[in-house]
């Protein structure tokens, strides 16, 4: 089978999509040997900021000249951005053969019936140990204390943020969040964590005996806005002068102190991450016919707030905001945040899928009254043509935003 018919059939293999739960996983990785997929491992887990400083570790570990596996969740186009070995996407003979290898030790009696996601985390641990990587990162998908790859007992657990998301599997606080978060955490883990925590998150770190290295209180980044420059300070140490780039420096922050507890990152490491360090859909920049058009996936009010901080910090203004989002998402709470601050003109955008949300319910749900359209390439017409040039044109919301922007890429003009 090709790959295409693959994820169709490992699309088929349960009657849910999502069935949160280690004990088929943990019997699949007892199958294939896979309880070690790399000497050293590393979770990322949080409600915003995991790709982003999953691919921030990632490339502060191979520029100290380490092998790594890395993963991603969901993608945006292809689904092998998902595996990544050494900077690179897996090809599909690769992936294929990992599902084959996959769907042999399932089928073994007592056969598993195993979901889309526990395929996907299963086939990442399988690449990162055939591979045979000095580094696995593992990013954690909406959980943590029952995502799959909690199987694998990590060496450096990363925790980047906690908001409200996903609240019908992981509860209606923060705390109730940190608590699943959290559930990452192991006695003898290094731990780095995201600025404001809820009390569970730390709670639970004292219960392991566990000594986190903190954003906020143990590392720190300032922005200098006027030379569009960053510093990391840490332990009487600072790398200053850093370049803002694609990737959040809160992200790169929290990278660089998890990638420090493997091996030493030096400044020049660090400055080439943030210089060069980029990831579809966080912050990415496309120029369009002279306008800038910025693509981001937050979904949420946290990850909204989080995205209007880093325009700002880019001294980025949307003159036009396209935004389209699933149906269970916070709309209301998201406009909030991104209009509080830009006097943006929005077009709303249906979304696609189980959990499609149309534009026309978006608008309802946020109590506003504008342009909307079928799909973002409409969209963003009407936004090319009601703007001018030098204009920045905003293109977010759930990843079904992005997922309909592929063009983008194959019509751009840099």
């Amino acid at each position: 089978m090709d790959l295409d018919a693959w994820l169709e059939y490992i699309a088929q293999q349960h009657q849910q999509t999502i069935d949160m739960g280690l004990s088929r996983t943990e019997q699949m990785v007892q199958r294939l040997g896979l309880t070690q997929p790399a000497p050293k491992v590393i979770t990322v887990a949080g409600t915003n900021g995991k790709g982003s400083t999953v691919i921030g570790i990632e490339s502060l570990l191979l520029g100290a000249g380490l092998r790594v596996a890395s993963t991603l969740s969901p993608h945006i186009q292809r689904f092998n951005e998902r595996l990544r070995v050494d900077g690179v996407e897996l090809e599909d003979d690769v992936i294929c053969a990992a599902f084959a290898e996959l769907e042999a030790a399932r089928c073994i009696e007592p056969v598993l019936p195993l979901t889309y996601f526990e395929f996907s985390a299963l086939a990442a641990l399988w690449s990162a140990k055939t591979h045979k990587v000095d580094v696995a990162i593992l990013e954690i998908g909406l959980g943590g204390r029952l995502d799959a790859f909690n199987v694998i007992d990590a060496d450096v657990a990363v925790i980047t943020s906690i908001g409200l998301d996903h609240q019908s599997f992981l509860g209606n606080t923060r705390e109730a969040i940190g608590t699943e978060k959290a559930g990452i955490l192991r006695p003898g883990q290094q731990v780095v964590l995201g600025e404001d925590m809820p009390s569970t998150v730390i709670q639970r770190c004292d219960d392991l005996q566990l000594k986190p290295k903190r954003a906020g209180v143990d590392f720190k980044v300032a922005i200098d806005h006027g030379q569009n420059t960053w510093s990391l300070q840490w332990d009487g140490d600072e790398v200053d002068q850093l370049p803002i780039g694609h990737l959040a420096p809160n992200n790169i922050a929290l990278a660089y102190q998890a990638a420090m507890h493997l091996v030493p990152i030096t400044a020049s490491n660090l400055a080439r991450t943030a210089e060069h360090g980029f990831i579809a859909g966080r912050l990415q920049q496309v120029s369009l016919q002279g306008r800038l058009c910025v693509h981001d996936v937050g979904h949420n009010p946290a990850g909204a707030a989080f995205l209007t901080k880093q325009l700002l910090q880019r001294n980025l203004r949307p003159k036009w905001v396209l935004c389209a989002m699933l149906a269970d998402k916070n709309h209301l709470g998201v406009y909030r945040e991104l209009s509080s601050v830009f006097d943006s003109s929005w077009i709303l955008v249906d979304s696609q899928g189980d959990r499609g949300f149309s534009a026309a319910q978006l608008g309802m749900a946020m109590g506003i009254d504008c342009e909307q359209a079928p799909d973002m390439a409409t969209a963003l017409d009407q936004a090319m043509m009601a703007s001018d040039v030098g204009d920045v044109i905003l293109v977010f919301g759930s990843f079904n935003a992005i997922e309909q922007s592929p063009w983008l890429e194959l019509n751009h003009d840099q």
